[in-house]
């Protein structure tokens, strides 16, 4: 993360819980986060030194204001004011790191070798909470060299229950 990432995001967040608005603004960045993801040619825009700044601000209030918070449609002029659009996603990731951290959430990857159902990914989100004492914010991917059984990493651990390093591990014991 850069530093820029960490100094706005943090401010942002700060400003948020003084509002009293944690919640709305952590709901507004996945949505402005997905849009900047899947649109990369509106952030090159917003990025463009050669456009004049007043149609790049013009731009970002047809598009968030009233949809969002005013704070985060804000946050977001500042960033291009400044020509930070660029670390919007470093922002987005140091506040969700410090709202996770206040609310006591956990973020956990599951790699497996299918898609999860909803019943599954629900269960395991669960088991996690009830193993951890945290709340858990569940991301699921498909990673078919698996074989079969699960890997999850969460709090800078991983735990891997895959088939695949259970037969590695016979292997390595059947090598003794």
């Amino acid at each position: 993360m850069s530093a820029i990432g960490t100094e706005y995001g943090n401010a942002l967040f700060l400003l948020a819980r003084e509002q009293n608005d944690l919640d709305e603004v952590a709901e507004a960045l996945e949505v402005c986060g997905k849009i900047f993801e899947s649109q990369s040619m509106y952030t090159d825009f917003l990025a463009t030194p050669g456009i004049p700044i007043e149609e790049r601000i013009g731009a970002v209030g047809g598009a968030f204001h009233g949809r969002v918070p005013d704070c985060v449609s804000d946050f977001i002029c500042l960033l291009v004011e400044r020509g930070y659009i660029r670390y919007f996603a470093d922002c987005r990731e140091e506040f969700e790191k410090q709202y996770n951290l206040l609310n006591n959430i956990s973020v956990a990857e599951a790699f497996s070798a299918r898609e999860l159902d909803e019943a599954e990914r629900e269960k395991l989100r669960l088991r996690l909470e009830r193993s951890t004492g945290r709340r858990i914010k569940l991301k699921t991917r498909v990673d078919e060299s698996i074989v079969g059984g699960m890997i999850v990493k969460i709090d800078g651990r991983l735990y891997d229950g895959s088939i695949r390093s259970r037969i590695t591990e016979i292997l390595e014991e059947m090598k003794k």
